[in-house]
């Protein structure tokens, strides 16, 4: 394994279908001897070691995101340091809960349950996203509405409403500078939010794809470049990419297979690339280009990293999620199969070979080879594309992944951390002739700062070696003892009656 490749620090976090939640670190966590949750011998030499495994939702979990922390530092004799590390886990699952943990102390700081009759948790974004200091936090819901949270006391600022009821909301994007967000839905609408004054500013809806089609189109993913100057998404088997200024299409292209997640990677000379995790178990690399790029010159080119399953059905090989991961080669990707594997991945190969297409033509046409000398130097291109870097598996028997949330350090990350202020003016509460335009919250008998995301600190994040085989049992467990505490409850309600 290529070690140099992988970023400083790399945490990855994993939610399934049963509630449970897998975190892998490459730091192991300091604990305490006495701690009856301590984690097993592990060896020391892997990169990825078992963080923790916990029942976190009662049922499946929807979706996870990964603040940053900035911690200051200041050696004898030396300058005050600022280094990012990683802050704050949200989670968010289908029994309308969502969990919130530090990943710093490994400690569960709160839980607070989604508004009242708006549905369940989809997904889930900081604002802004890249920051050590997020000042707010939007999740979507099922009844097509987004809640934007306070992060400090996880108050309700407002509740945005744009999509439609049926189907809900289905991805959410916040923009690096945390003043705008891009929704989409199974409405088939893509809707730009201006953070900065609470309120919808542009609506863009799918074309259809067919005369015949009864059906709307669903957005599987939204993602942003690093720079903001361009953002992706996909719906049906179509992947599109545009520039943020003009709105034009950068790349719209129609894949073999359905892709249900997006990562931008590789930003360089060459311009930039998407890579997109697929239904059909394919993993293809899209060239976007960069903004001054010619259309005519085909830009618009594509490698396949990994060929599609054949056969009707992909099963447990279709690709869930992929990730952007920093450091390294600029390629770095987290995947996460039906089948419980994650795997780092380098599609540096693919980058070069998508680059080099032109160069080898005009070779071709000057030397020519055998056949058996043009299979093998194929052969080693498809090994070529995509380098595993290293893989661990959600349980032994592997177990069904929904989510995953990344966070990443490369090593230049270390020495270049900006301290930041503690409060980002991203998003302002919206003038009084404005508030006309946002669903605000009006509960009288519940005041949303009052929820039930507490001062208090629960207890420390359980571990456990066999990860979710263990978590399993501590899923019914935890379902024993909250009838235990409802019996208990009613009781004592009847004993003051």
């Amino acid at each position: 394994m290529a070690t140099s490749k992988l970023p400083k620090r790399l945490i990855i976090v994993a939610g399934t279908y049963d509630g449970v939640l897998a975190g892998w670190d490459t730091v192991t966590h300091n604990r305490d001897n006495n701690d009856e949750d301590s984690l097993g011998d592990q060896n020391d030499g892997e990169y990825l070691k078992m963080s923790f495994a916990m029942a976190a939702h009662e049922g499946s979990v929807r979706c996870l995101s990964i603040s940053s922390l900035a911690e200051h530092s200041q050696p004898s004799g030396a300058e005050k340091q600022v280094e990012r590390i990683p802050g704050t886990l949200m989670s968010a699952g289908f029994d309308e809960s969502i969990q919130v943990f530090s990943l710093n102390t490994h400690r569960a700081a709160g839980e607070l349950k989604t508004p009242s009759d708006l549905g369940s948790p989809t997904c889930s974004c900081f604002a802004p996203p890249l920051s050590t200091a997020p000042t707010h936090a939007l999740v979507g819901l099922t009844s097509g509405k987004i809640v934007l949270y306070k992060k400090r006391d996880w108050s309700v600022q407002h509740v945005l409403a744009g999509h439609d009821s049926v189907g809900g909301v289905t991805c959410v994007a916040v923009h690096p500078s945390g003043r705008m967000a891009l929704s989409g839905g199974r409405d088939g609408k893509l809707i730009l939010w201006d953070l900065t004054r609470g309120r919808l500013a542009f609506v863009y809806k799918l074309p259809k794809l067919s005369k015949k089609a009864l059906v709307k189109s669903a957005i599987n993913c939204i993602v942003w470049s690093d720079d903001g100057n361009r953002f992706a998404f996909c719906y049906d088997k179509r992947v599109t990419a545009r520039d943020m200024a003009t709105g034009e299409d950068l790349l719209d292209i129609d894949l073999p297979g359905r892709p249900n997640d997006l990562a931008f990677c590789g930003p360089g000379p060459e311009g930039l690339f998407l890579a997109a995790a697929c239904d059909d178990g394919s993993l293809p690399l899209l060239g976007v280009g960069s903004l001054n790029d010619d259309p005519s010159e085909g830009v618009r080119r594509a490698v396949m990293a990994i060929e599609p399953v054949e056969g009707l059905v992909a099963g447990d090989a279709r690709f869930k999620c992929i990730r952007h991961v920093e450091g390294g080669s600029g390629f770095l990707v987290v995947t996460a199969n039906s089948g419980g594997t994650i795997s780092i991945m380098d599609l540096e190969g693919a980058a070069h070979m998508m680059l080099s297409d032109d160069n080898e033509g005009e070779a071709s046409d000057q030397k020519d080879e055998s056949d058996d000398d043009s299979a093998s130097d194929s052969d080693q291109e498809e090994e070529q594309a995509v380098e595993i870097l290293e893989s661990v598996r959600v349980g032994s028997g592997g177990a069904r992944i929904t989510t995953i949330g990344v966070w990443s350090m490369a090593e230049e990350d270390a020495d270049d951390v900006e301290e930041e202020e503690e409060s980002i003016d991203a998003v302002d509460v919206p003038d009084e002739a404005e508030e006309e335009e946002v669903d605000e919250i009006q509960n009288e008998k519940e005041d949303p700062r009052k929820r039930k995301y507490g001062n208090h600190l629960r207890k420390e994040i359980e571990m456990d070696d066999a990860a979710v085989e263990k978590a399993r049992e501590l899923i019914s467990q935890a379902k024993k003892r909250q009838k235990r505490k409802d019996k208990k409850t009613k009781k004592k309600a009847a004993t003051k009656q």
